[in-house]
């Protein structure tokens, strides 16, 4: 009971915070009906989750030096290690 009337209390705040927001406005984005017609074209002879895999990769392979670089900071911040 205590930890419903506290979990309702914070809903409240919650979406009392939310509701000062203001509202999104819609956007018309028909003018993207080409490019995914044109996708949907392209998946007849191209599967796109394998073109997404292969991106992926290669964005990697083009970055490996700065991942490395962010790897071995993190490593470097924990005591003991060298």
């Amino acid at each position: 009971m205590i930890t419903e009337f506290l979990l309702n209390l914070v809903r409240f705040v919650i979406v009392g915070i939310i509701t000062i927001f203001p509202t999104i406005p819609r956007i018309d984005l028909s003018f993207l009906d080409g490019v995914f017609m044109a996708l949907s074209m392209v998946d007849l002879f191209i599967n796109i989750g394998v073109v997404g895999v292969c991106l992926s990769v290669i964005l990697v392979f083009m970055n490996i030096q700065l991942i490395w670089g962010i790897i071995m900071w993190v490593v470097r911040k924990i005591p003991g290690v060298n």
